[in-house]
């Protein structure tokens, strides 16, 4: 019988591989931005059609931890400006700044920074100011920056964001850019390469799932070895136990046993291969034992002879005498 810890064991197995899969996979993402642009500025949208203030949330959820909400902005409200608290490499970058002062005015609003006030609250690390996207970062999904978007502010007219000069580049170059793991070499204030529609770069999404997938599938493997394992550990252990019961059992029923047979057994039991002349006939004691008995006198023990001699030899006659008045004494012995 299969123990009971075996069968705890076996019924705990999809439990672990949830916790398992749970674990390796990743985190569900969030980045969503409730607020839509007017009519009019469609060409701000990026190659899967997302605003601005869309695509601005994958970038700046690029630096935590793929979730972000980008709001709606308010009458008479901006967006933060960067401080020491929420400057980071993505929120710093060139395409942060753009992209979140289109998505200011694609909804109405004519509050926006110039480009070194933005730059101010980056003191933190004056090099996350020197690219359109932080190397080493990805967008998370099928996000991409419009071309226009990666363009140095500081070239912009008085270093702030435009709509008349980003249509006009947009109108030399309509495509958006997927950024990747590579460092892209915008340092000195040029913008990256176009690259059609979007990049083939793999998604980190996409990489996490597939990586997550199989280290759950594998994990599982393993359980179900580790399970059968000791299944078949316990089945060997209770097989040898049995065999080892079975073979004392069996070793107790045949154990030989012993029969004294005196020579009478044998010599009056048949045999085959005893004298022909025997079969059927009464043997004499003499015959029987091969030798016939015959008592003789010792006068002394063998290995005593002429060291030791017989005593001697008592006369028990009995004597009856008569005191002086006649009467009869006791019998003395004589020796």
């Amino acid at each position: 019988m299969v123990s009971l810890g075996f069968y705890r064991f076996v019924s705990i197995i999809p439990y672990i591989s949830t916790i398992v899969a749970v674990q390796v996979h990743p985190v569900a993402r969030t980045v969503v931005s409730p607020a839509t642009c007017m009519s009019g500025y469609s060409w701000m949208n990026d190659s899967q059609g997302y605003s601005p203030c869309l695509t601005v949330a994958y970038v700046e959820a690029a630096c935590v931890g793929n979730n972000y909400d980008q709001p709606v902005l308010q009458t008479n409200n901006s967006y933060s400006l960067p401080n020491s608290s929420t400057a980071n490499p993505c929120y710093c970058s060139w395409s942060s700044y753009n992209l979140m002062m289109a998505c200011t005015l694609c909804q109405g609003s004519t509050t926006i920074y110039e480009w070194p006030q933005w730059a101010s609250g980056c003191t933190t690390n004056t090099s996350w100011t020197q690219e359109y996207f932080p190397s080493g970062y990805m967008l998370t999904g099928d996000a991409s920056i419009p071309y226009w978007a990666t363009t140095n502010p500081s070239n912009w007219t008085y270093a702030t964001f435009n709509i008349q000069d980003a249509n006009a580049t947009y109108q030399q170059n309509s495509s958006s850019i997927t950024p990747g793991a590579t460092p892209s070499s915008s340092g000195s204030g040029s913008s990256p390469s176009p690259s059609g529609s979007s990049s083939s770069s793999t998604s980190t999404d996409v990489g996490a799932i597939v990586g997550g997938t199989i280290g759950g599938a594998a994990a599982l493997l393993l359980l179900v070895i580790t399970a059968y394992l000791l299944y078949r550990r316990h089945v060997y252990k209770k097989g040898v136990y049995a065999s080892a019961i079975n073979q004392q059992g069996t070793a107790f029923m045949s154990f030989p046993s012993t029969h004294n047979r005196i020579p009478s057994d044998a010599s009056f039991s048949p045999s085959m291969s005893g004298p022909p002349g025997l079969h059927g006939q009464s043997i004499s004691p003499s015959q029987q034992y091969g030798t016939a008995y015959s008592p003789q006198p010792q006068t002394a023990y063998p290995s005593l002879q002429g060291s030791f001699s017989p005593p001697p030899q008592t006369d028990i006659s009995v004597y009856t005498t008569h005191t002086s008045n006649g009467q009869r004494s006791d019998v003395i012995p004589m020796v």
